[in-house]
């Protein structure tokens, strides 16, 4: 944190530099909130709660992005499976023909 907002935060006179640095009640926020982990007695918890909350967020976009993939393989699987069928049923119209004599 700028040393002058320590100030104001803890509610300290800054004598003339009242004159010359006006900071809003937003700036005095976001740079303690800068600087928060570092003056929270037992912030490694709250680090540690932050890391968990991302990798929870990754792990959910993972699993999205991975349910997509699964979902369009089965759909190839599907189509190719599909093909696979109209092919035997050629095949076997074709051997029905030769077994026949009717070919061509």
């Amino acid at each position: 944190m700028k040393p002058i907002n320590v100030e104001i935060t803890m509610g300290h006179d800054i004598g003339i530099s009242t004159s010359y640095y006006k900071p809003t009640e937003r700036e005095v926020l976001d740079d303690y909130l800068r600087a928060q982990d570092l003056l929270t007695i037992n912030a490694d918890k709250i680090i540690l709660q932050k890391q968990v909350t991302e990798l929870k967020e990754k792990s959910k976009d993972n699993e999205y992005v991975i349910k997509g993939k699964l979902h369009e393989k089965d759909m190839q699987v599907e189509a190719l499976t599909k093909k696979q069928e109209e092919m035997e049923i050629k095949f076997q119209k074709i051997l029905a023909k030769l077994d026949t004599g009717k070919l061509g």
